[in-house]
């Protein structure tokens, strides 16, 4: 599944007419609406990473991210997320996602 604003949790930093910040809007979503060439939050203060690979196991979800870094979650838990904003088209985090593509 694709994460969007309108199957987000929350929506946290999106303003119509004015760009939010550096391309993404910050949201939440359920971690089984996670998938490869999405972004999350792993730190709620950072910046985003694309997720690379999703294993679901046992109750458990681990994400990976671009560099490989593997993080553990309890399935059916809420974790920050960023949808990409559609006003721009070009950027760090679409060139992230295609080249998890």
């Amino acid at each position: 599944m694709c994460l969007t604003l309108s199957n987000a949790v929350a929506v946290l930093d999106h303003q119509n007419g004015r760009p939010p910040g550096p391309g993404y809007t910050r949201t939440q979503h359920h971690i089984g609406y996670v998938g490869p060439g999405d972004l999350w939050c792993p730190d709620p203060e950072g910046m985003p990473h694309t997720v690379i690979t999703v294993t679901r196991r046992a109750g458990r979800i681990v994400l990976t991210d671009q560099y490989g870094v593997a993080y553990r979650y309890l399935a059916g838990v809420v974790i920050g997320t960023a949808v990409p904003d559609p006003r721009f088209r070009t950027g760090p985090f679409r060139a992230l996602q295609a080249r998890a593509a």
